[in-house]
Parts: structure tokens; C-alpha cells; sequence
């Protein structure tokens, strides 16, 4: 029943529904036109009995029928001859309805009509006229054949249909799911929420046999309107495979142009000949072209990758076309979780999701893949009902189990979005892409180990400890992390509490998370962007142009003022004391290199599990102390530096030439990598000595299931000379002049700085940045080959290690006995479960209220592009670089998930471009890039899915734009 329907009257008819017949028909269309809402009692079996003789068909055949007739709202079953017991049940319902009760002309005593005059309803029939009943079609049927069979047998057989199946539920996709043109043929009777265009259809056969004839009859049927001429091949949508989008359709066809209908028609066929499925029985389907239309789509009614139950639409709003997302090109995209409740579905997609639902009435238990179009009208027309291949079974069971895990999240939300006393902010959302943007460094979906590794060593405590260090505000305790499922988000609230000067008071930082957090509230698409878009962390040029918006927003101008001169305190202080800060940072890293050598000796002679992971946990406790602290505090100048640094471009101080020029002079372990890999190419330097020095590193550093490049000889293959670094990098010198202007400027915002000391801070920031990452690392790859081997020794393989956590490495480092391997196996499989049914839940990227876990928005990221360069080439995905041989990468444009350090071997292959779904304008492999001058796309976000289905890209970093060019 439509919610908000006004029901004043309910009609009630009772039918036996048995061998249903134009009688049947009339009597209930009838009855349906006589009031709001029409309720259809079909007699059980003993009562179908009791009223005249045992029907032929079931209960449950008959009311499946009468379920699936448009003119009836409802059908229940009646148990008695007399209705009135399910009358009685009505009127509780309806209280406030009048109930009219309908029954045929040829009733002269009317079970129920005591009951309905008590509650002042109506009693209806029809007009008399000629009746069509079960027994009139039986004495037809035996005074037609009479004499003509033997027996009842052979009487029987005349009528009996080949491969007829009842309609049921379990059935239903046996009779209905066929070809593109019979399956729509079949819903369209059925259909009350949407509609089918008009369709002609026939065969291959029948074209080649009477073409002519053909042509004219859709000229006669469709004249003078538009058609889309479809294909409809026999193996295009089965249950086994799809073939959506292998063959030809062509739109607006005139179709009273005999021509170009026949073209099209012929590009069809063609079609089914070029891809190797020619078949008499192919079909071509042609239909009215819909017009008016305000959106077009896809919509899924499970994930495809996994079957899990969320509701997948991809769509487009903008264009008025019926192809642009079955053709590939951008569209966007929203998951809604079939646990949604309809109040919650996005206005625009209400009346698309009754449809949808009343399809799913009509073939249940698959899942289905239905192309859409929403007019102008609020139409919904349906253009394409199929199978998605292999996925035509759900698992209650296990939709159960994720809908419990959604409702857990929204609560863990909830209690994480609470009001801090010491955290400023009346709300929170989070992200998988501010700050220290964990989708880039851990992955999106990060394995136990990976997750609990990157929290220890970085997201608990030391990122707030080093930024407070560096005259911040202060928001212990405060975990910049959090799992949502498997997926890693940073608490944007905290992130936005730590970006503020601790000079600033309580009062004027409530204002300003406030301010931020409604600013990324209404700019998602810049969550990788906050230290450069939304925050202000740093004093810029461009300050006084860009804190118009504060003043817009409330702020008062004496506010403004005072954290103006807060932030100019703030940068003054950390740009003038960073030649000792850095300094004292490096040295620390020192100490690291003898921890490391420390622990090796340490080892020369045990093999003792306990023993290996202490020693693992003692070179992440190091790692904390000198090395994630002090690379925090440096990488927080580095950024400080590129945003100086592009605010003089956006002032036209300097210009994009000089900005690329500058940061590709220079040098960072990168280029001492590179240089290196070309002695090793050229024969000056061996295998040994190269992985001496680097064969710590891994893609993925965090990872213990990816290997170090010391056990992973993949990344020699196809080595060539780098021409990058052997172009680069002549001195970068910056002329007195350009030097004059810059320190003028600097000292009239208040900076007193000048402009040699600003670039020495850059260049040394962006420098040290990149080396402490590299020297942690080693710490960290260390731990992990250490815990490896403890699990060898133990029988655990890097993929079930990867379930633990430091936690309980530590505990066991502590208070390891011989029962904690079977401890670790129990947790193992746990979290193996755990993992299984997390991977099945879509998650937004950015979570601003509970309903997000619902209704999953997808934003278009705007990419972060480095360089002004344009090339197009092949791509390759080295998503599973592992797992087989690694391809040759020259001249090639290699798209990655996520780039961390470990993936600094690619620039070692003389590639063409990049292109991450992860990464921020300050991101490692932004800086890589800007430093080797190779163009890239850094964080495509979603738009990633469709560039790794394309052969190769364009890649234009100037007009900043990625164009898929498919085969």
C-alpha cells in the first residue's frame, strides 16, 4: 500500500481463481474500480471444496495468480464459504474505511452480507451478462472433442503444454529471466510501478527472410516517432555469463526512414557475426525511444563483486542520454543498503526503488542488473532486466550478519562523534583521506596487522605528541585512526583540533572547527586537500584573500586578526628554528642504525619465537622514539614549505615553471635510488651491494604478506637505464632579483624571513622529510621479518600473521607460553571470519552522519595533478604485481590503489606516468613525481575503477583532465 494514500473505501471480493478465464477478469476489474483499495480473498482448497468441488489448481497456484494482477492491491487467503471472519480483520484494520463486498451476478445469496449490513458497508455485483465459468469452459471442451479420444489420457495430453512451469517463487526466473526482448515481454503485464516502450521483436532468421516486410511494419508500429534498435542474442544475459555491452544498439532512429532503420538493424546482426555468436535465433529488438528523460542508469540489486546486499546505481543526471553509463563514460555512483529504510532512499531515487522492488516481487532470489530511465514526468521506464552472471543466490544468513555489523558501526560512530571535554567541535565525521590519509598508506582495506602496526607507531599518540611539540594545540588523548569495518578513516574532529595554534583560546578554536568541519561537510571531493583548502595550519601569502571566508561565515575581524598573528608566530618560530630542529630530528635516526644492529647480534644464535618478537617489539619501541616522532615534526615543515611555496604561485610572486622547476631540483633518497639502479644496470654496482642498501623496502610498508625487494626478484626484471635522473638535475638558481622580491613580500606579511632562508627550508624539510621515512622503514621492515620468522618457526604463514596485532605480539613477547599458539590460531581464524564479512560492507569515503552506512554517497574526487605535461599510453595495474611476473613498465602509465614508499621502485623503470585512487597534493609519490618531473594524477578516487578498464590514457596535467581511451 502507497504510504500517505488516502483509503476510504475497501473493496473485498472473493474468488476460487481456478483455471483463471476472461470471467474472472471482468469480475475483478469490477470490483476495482469501486473503491481505493481492492482486497482479493482466494478461497483455501477445503473451502474452494466445500463451495462447489475440488479445484484443479492449488491454493498456492491460484494465489499467485491473483497476487500478480494489477488491479488488485492485495491478496489473502479466505479459509471459509463466508468472508466474514476476514471481514472482521478489515475493518480492524480500516477502521475509518467503508468495506464494499463484491460478488458475482450469479450469487443470489451473499455470504458475509449479515456483516456488512451491521457495519453499514455495500454489497456489489456486476451487470448480468453472458458468464464464463469453469464449468461452461468444461462441458465446451468435452462437446468439442467428444468421441475424438479413447481415453481421459490421451484427452489430457491434446492440452498439454511442453516445458510449462507453474509460477512460483523458486520457479519464477525459469519462466520470466530469457532474452533481453522475452524477459521484458514477460514483466510487461506485470508491471505497475514502471513501464516497458512499446517493443516489436523478432529473429536473425526472420530477418534474413522478410526483410521488407519487417521494415514496413515498424515503420506502421512507430511512425513517426524515434526507436532504438537493440540486440537481444540468446547467450547475451544468461545466469552463466554476461555479455552486456558485446553487441551493437543504436538510439534515435528515425523510424519512418526505412534506411536507416534497415542500417541499424544490419549493424546488429553484424554485431552478433563480429563477435563470433551468430545464431538464426538471435533476436532484434525495437522499441520507442523514451523522451523527456531527467535520469538514466543501472542499477544493481547486489554488489558484483561479492553479492553483498546493497542496491549499486550508477547514473547520470546531466546529460538527457540513455547510454551514457552502459557506454563506459562518467557517471556517478550511490550504494544503498537493502537494510535502508525507504524514508532514508535519496529523494530521486524514491519512486525508482518501488519499481525496482516490484521487479524483485517478480523474480526472486537473483540478483538482477535492470537499466533505467527516470523522465521528466517522474516516469520510470524500464529498458533491460538481466541476470548478474553466477550471483543468483543470497545468503540470508549472511545479510543478517552484515546487517547487525552496519548497525554496530552506526553505533561506534555515534559514541565516537560525542562531545569531548577537551576536544573543541558539537559533531565529528571522518575520512579516509585528511591528515595522515591512511587509504594512501595502509590501503583501503588493510589487513589486522598492517592497521594495528600503523597505529602503534604513528596514529595513537605520536602524531598529536609531535605536532603539539611544534606549538599546537594539544589534544591528548586523542587516536587519530579508527576501523569501520576493515576500512581506515582518520577522526577529522581531532585532526582539525590539532591544526590549531595553541596560542588561540577555547572560544575562537570551537569557531573554527566549526567552521572547517562544515566547510569539508560541503566539500567532501577536498579531503585530501585540508591542509592546503580548508585548515589553515601555516601563515601563507594569500591569507588575506582567503580569510574573507571567515568573515562570511561570522567570524569578527578582530577574531581574524588575532589568528592572523597567531599563525604568523607560529610559522615565524618554525621556519627560524628549523635548521637545529631538523638537525636534532636526523641525528635520532642514528640511533636507529644501532638498534638495528643491536638486535641482529642479538639473534646470531636463537630461533626462539619469544626472542624474535621481543626483538620485534623492542625495533617499534625505537621506531616510536626516533623515528615516527622526529618524521612527523619534519614532515609537517615539508608541508609547511609547499604551502608557502604555492601560495607565491597563486600571488604570480613565481609561476607554475619556477614552482616544478624548483621542487625537481631537488634531491631526495629517490634520486640517490635511481642513480644507484642505473649503476646497478650499467654493472658499477651489485646486486648485493644495491640491496644492502635497499632491500628493506616493500610495496606496501606496512604489510607483512608483501615482500622486501631483498626477497622479491621481480623488481629486476626489465631493468633499463632511468632517464630521468639522468637528465636531472642541473643546479636550480634563483636570481637575485626574484630573491629581492620574494623577501620584500615575506617581510611585509609579517614574516621575517627572507627568501634564501625560505627555499634552504623547503629544500631541507622536503629532504629530511623523505630520508627519516626512509630510515624508519627499515625499523619497521626489520619487525615485520622478525615476526615472520617467529611464525615460521611456529607454523603460521605471513597471510595468517597478518590477522594479528601488536597488542598481542607484545603480550606475547611478555608472557609467551605453550599454549599461545593455539591462542593465535583461534584469533587467526576469528579475525579471518571477521575480514570475510567486513569485505562484503560498502563504506563511503566520507562519513558525515550514521545514515552514511546506508545511503553510500560517492563524490568525485578532483585528482591532484603534477606537472603540466600531456601524454597518452598504455596503462599497467600493478594491483597483483606479486602474483605474477612483473611487466615491462617503460613509456608506460602505472595506476596504483595506493602509493607508499615501498612503490619508489617504479620510478626506477623509466615510466611514462602515474596515476593513484589514493593520495593528497603533499602526498610521497605527489613528491616523487614533482621531483622526476613525471606527470601524474594523485587521488582519482572513484573515477579509478574505470580508468583500470581502459587499454590506455590520456593524461593531459594542464587542462587536468584523465580521458579513458578504450580498444
Amino acid at each position: 500500500m502507497e504510504e500517505g494514500r488516502k483509503i476510504e473505501r475497501i473493496v473485498y471480493s472473493p474468488i476460487v481463481g481456478d483455471i483463471f478465464h476472461y470471467g474472472h477478469l471482468k469480475l475483478l476489474k469490477f470490483a476495482n474500480s469501486q473503491g481505493d483499495y481492492h482486497i482479493c480473498g482466494v478461497l483455501s482448497d477445503k473451502a474452494a471444496k466445500d463451495a462447489r468441488n475440488k479445484p484443479i489448481s492449488n491454493l498456492d497456484e491460484r494465489l499467485e495468480v491473483v497476487k500478480n494482477l494489477r488491479f488488485v492491491d492485495e491478496a489473502i487467503v479466505q479459509d471459509q464459504v463466508d468472508p466474514t471472519e476476514n471481514l472482521k480483520k478489515i475493518h480492524e484494520r480500516f477502521k475509518d474505511a467503508k468495506i464494499i463486498l463484491v460478488y458475482g451476478s450469479g450469487w443470489k445469496e451473499i455470504p458475509g452480507e449479515d456483516y456488512i449490513k451491521e457495519i453499514n458497508g455495500e454489497i456489489k455485483q456486476p451487470t448480468p451478462e453472458l458468464r464464463i465459468s469453469e464449468v461452461n469452459i468444461i462441458n465446451r471442451l468435452l462437446e468439442e472433442y467428444r468421441g475424438k479420444f479413447r481415453h481421459f489420457e490421451e484427452f489430457t495430453n491434446y492440452f498439454r503444454l511442453k516445458d510449462f512451469i507453474y509460477y512460483d517463487k523458486e520457479k519464477a526466473r525459469k519462466t520470466i529471466v530469457s532474452t533481453k526482448a522475452d524477459t521484458l515481454r514477460s514483466l510487461f503485464p506485470f508491471l505497475k510501478k514502471s513501464k516497458v516502450e512499446k517493443t516489436f521483436v523478432f529473429t536473425s532468421s526472420e530477418w534474413d527472410e522478410n526483410k521488407q516486410d519487417l521494415l514496413s511494419k515498424i515503420k506502421e508500429e512507430f511512425s513517426p516517432g524515434d526507436i532504438v534498435v537493440r540486440s537481444s542474442a540468446l547467450n547475451e544475459d544468461t545466469f552463466q555469463s554476461s555479455m552486456a555491452g558485446r553487441f551493437y544498439t543504436e538510439l534515435n532512429v528515425k523510424s519512418n526512414d526505412i534506411k536507416k532503420t534497415e542500417e541499424a538493424i544490419e549493424r546488429v546482426v553484424k554485431s552478433y557475426k563480429d563477435g563470433n555468436f551468430e545464431n538464426p535465433l538471435n533476436q532484434i529488438l525495437i522499441q520507442s525511444q523514451t523522451e523527456n528523460i531527467k535520469l538514466s542508469g543501472v542499477i544493481f540489486t547486489r554488489t558484483i563483486e561479492n553479492n553483498a546486499p546493497y542496491y549499486v546505481i550508477n547514473y547520470d543526471d546531466t546529460t538527457n542520454l540513455t547510454n551514457r553509463v552502459t557506454s563506459g563514460f562518467e557517471n556517478k555512483t550511490v550504494k544503498i543498503s537493502r537494510f535502508c529504510k525507504p524514508e532514508d532512499y535519496p529523494g530521486n531515487f524514491t519512486k525508482l526503488f518501488e519499481a525496482v522492488k516490484e521487479i524483485e516481487d517478480l523474480i526472486p532470489g537473483i540478483a538482477l542488473d535492470i537499466e533505467f530511465a527516470v523522465t521528466k514526468d517522474n516516469d520510470i521506464v524500464i529498458f533491460q532486466v538481466r541476470p548478474i552472471a553466477a550471483k543468483h543466490h543470497d545468503d540470508e544468513v549472511v545479510d543478517n550478519e552484515i546487517r547487525k555489523k552496519v548497525e554496530s558501526i552506526k553505533t561506534k560512530f555515534f559514541e565516537l562523534s560525542r562531545k569531548k571535554e577537551h576536544i573543541s567541535g558539537d559533531f565529528n565525521c571522518f575520512g579516509d583521506m585528511p591528515d595522515w590519509n591512511p587509504a594512501e598508506i595502509i590501503g583501503d582495506n588493510p589487513n589486522h596487522l598492517s592497521y594495528s602496526l600503523y597505529d602503534y607507531i604513528i596514529t595513537n599518540d605520536i602524531w598529536h605528541k609531535a605536532r603539539s611539540s611544534q606549538g599546537y594545540n594539544n589534544v591528548n588523548p586523542a587516536r587519530l585512526v579508527v576501523l569501520f569495518g576493515n576500512k581506515p578513516y582518520v577522526d577529522v574532529r581531532n585532526t582539525f583540533n590539532s591544526f590549531i595554534p595553541n596560542s588561540i583560546n577555547r572560544s575562537l578554536r570551537e569557531k573554527l572547527v566549526h567552521f572547517y568541519m562544515n566547510k569539508l561537510k560541503k566539500n567532501p571531493e577536498l579531503q585530501d586537500k585540508v591542509e592546503f583548502d580548508i585548515v589553515y595550519t601555516c601563515y601563507d601569502l594569500t591569507f588575506d584573500k582567503r580569510s574573507k571566508e571567515l568573515i562570511e561565515a561570522g567570524f569578527t575581524k578582530e577574531e581574524v586578526e588575532v589568528f592572523k598573528r597567531s599563525l604568523i608566530e607560529l610559522t615565524n618560530k618554525l621556519v627560524n628554528n628549523s635548521d637545529k630542529d631538523i638537525d636534532e630530528d636526523m641525528n635520532a635516526a642514528i640511533k636507529m642504525e644501532e638498534s638495528r644492529k643491536k638486535t641482529k647480534e642479538n639473534m646470531k644464535n636463537s630461533n626462539d619465537p619469544k626472542d624474535l618478537v621481543k626483538q620485534a617489539v623492542f625495533l617499534l619501541d625505537d621506531c616510536k622514539e626516533n623515528g615516527t616522532l622526529q618524521f612527523s615534526r619534519v614532515a609537517r615543515l615539508a608541508f609547511i614549505g609547499k604551502i608557502l611555496l604555492k601560495s607565491m604561485v597563486k600571488e604570480k610572486i613565481i609561476d607554475e615553471k619556477f614552482y616544478d622547476n624548483f621542487l625537481n631540483s631537488i634531491n631526495t633518497v629517490a634520486t640517490e635510488i635511481n642513480a644507484h639502479f642505473n649503476q646497478l644496470v650499467n654493472g658499477k654496482l651489485t646486486q648485493e651491494e644495491f640491496l644492502e642498501r635497499y632491500g628493506h623496502l616493500r610495496p606496501g610498508t606496512y604489510d607483512i604478506t608483501s615482500l622486501r625487494y631483498d626477497k622479491n626478484n621481480n623488481i629486476f626484471n626489465n631493468a633499463n637505464i632511468v632517464k630521468n635522473s639522468e637528465n636531472k638535475k642541473s643546479e636550480f638558481v634563483i636570481d637575485k632579483e626574484i630573491h629581492e622580491n620574494i623577501s620584500k613580500t615575506l617581510k611585509e606579511n609579517g614574516l621575517d624571513f627572507n627568501s634564501e632562508k625560505l627555499f634552504e627550508f623547503i629544500q631541507e624539510s622536503l629532504e629530511g622529510r623523505e630520508l627519516l621515512k626512509f630510515e624508519f622503514s627499515k625499523n619497521l621492515s626489520h619487525a615485520l621479518e622478525l615476526i615472520s620468522d617467529a611464525g615460521k618457526v611456529m607454523g603460521f604463514t605471513r597471510e595468517e600473521l597478518a590477522n594479528l596485532d601488536v597488542e598481542t605480539l607484545i603480550d606475547f613477547a611478555k608472557n609467551g607460553s605453550f599454549e599461545t599458539k593455539e591462542f593465535w590460531k583461534s584469533l587467526i581464524e576469528v579475525r579471518k571470519q571477521e575480514r570475510t564479512l567486513n569485505n562484503k560492507l560498502s563504506l563511503p569515503s566520507v562519513v558525515f552522519s550514521q545514515k552514511d552506512f546506508d545511503v553510500v554517497p560517492y563524490y568525485m574526487a578532483k585528482p591532484n595533478f603534477i606537472t603540466n605535461k600531456k601524454i597518452e599510453s598504455e596503462i599497467v595495474d600493478l594491483s597483483k604485481m606479486e602474483k605474477e611476473d612483473l611487466p615491462d613498465l617503460r613509456n608506460k602509465i602505472v595506476i596504483l590503489e595506493n602509493g607508499d614508499p615501498g612503490y619508489d621502485w617504479i620510478f626506477t623503470k623509466d615510466i611514462a606516468g602515474l596515476v593513484t585512487k589514493y593520495g593528497g597534493v603533499a602526498s610521497h609519490m605527489a613528491v616523487r613525481c614533482a621531483e622526476f618531473g613525471i606527470p601524474a594524477a594523485i587521488g582519482c578516487g572513484e573515477s579509478f575503477e574505470r580508468l583500470k578498464n581502459s587499454s590506455s590514457i590520456l593524461l593531459d596535467c594542464e587542462n587536468k583532465k584523465i580521458v579513458p581511451l578504450r580498444e
